[in-house]
């Protein structure tokens, strides 16, 4: 038995596995995959779990790109109609700019709008053995262990910070984790944020504040926009005058210890 323990614990975790999977791994780690034969079934039960997933998936897809198919087609027919109304519409917009702009001078510029119902990054959790993806409204348990993989939906995006707001009204910084300092750069493409975070035990729901931009940020003021604004949920497309893409992701949280979904 003892054997048997010091064996498990040299294993990799899953999410080296996970790495190993995507990038591949060192010398060392190809090495202990290939003597090991508790990791080589590891890796047997992950791969017949994401055969079974792709299985299930293909068909769902299929059947969203059929309905999206049939979506376009009654658009298609739609618009035949409504093309000599949208005509007379944009005309008469165009006629009522141009005279606002002869008579009041040049318009001021816009503040940058911040894409909406867009998730700005994937959250992966672990939970004791499993690991699984979160999505928004879903629990979370004190003592679970996620990692986030930033989503390319704004361009100009540099930097990122994530922090929480949890049942109590206190923000807590993630990325960066120490209070006072300067966004994180954005990983490769496709890479996730170094390390993870913990769920801890005070009161829910914890509410994640995820604020993209092109320079970088003091935490101190995301904490200053975040606090006010998390009940509510309510974003902001500027901090310190600096345009921003922000968003919140809300995760129920359930009382007790972490257990294997």
């Amino acid at each position: 038995m003892n054997g048997m323990k010091a064996e498990a614990d040299e294993c990799p975790s899953h999410f080296a596995l996970d790495d190993h999977q995507l990038h591949g791994g060192g010398p060392a780690l190809r090495r202990h995959l290939d003597d090991c034969h508790r990791c080589q079934a590891r890796i047997v039960e992950r791969a017949a779990g994401q055969t079974s997933f792709s299985e299930t998936s293909t068909a769902l897809w299929t059947r969203i790109a059929a309905r999206a198919q049939d979506r376009r087609h009654r658009r298609r027919h739609l618009l035949l109609f409504r093309l000599p109304a949208l005509a007379v519409g944009l005309g008469a917009v165009a006629l009522l700019l141009l005279a606002r702009k002869g008579s009041d001078g040049p318009a001021a510029s816009a503040p940058y709008l911040a894409p909406k119902g867009v998730t700005p990054v994937e959250i992966t959790c672990r939970r004791g053995d499993a690991t699984f993806r979160l999505a928004p409204g879903d629990d979370v348990l004190p003592g679970d262990r996620l990692r986030f993989r930033p989503l390319p939906i704004w361009p100009a995006a540099r930097f990122i910070q994530i922090g929480s707001v949890d049942g109590t009204g206190r923000y807590t910084p993630f990325y960066p984790s120490a209070a006072g300092t300067a966004s994180a750069a954005l990983p490769a493409a496709g890479q996730a944020l170094e390390g993870g975070i913990e769920i801890g035990a005070a009161p829910g729901p914890e509410r994640l504040f995820v604020v993209l931009s092109a320079d970088p940020l003091s935490e101190t003021a995301v904490r200053r926009a975040a606090e006010p604004r998390a009940a509510p949920g309510t974003t902001v497309d500027e901090i310190d005058g600096a345009p921003v893409s922000t968003h919140w992701i809300v995760l129920g949280k359930r009382a007790g210890a972490a257990a294997t979904p």
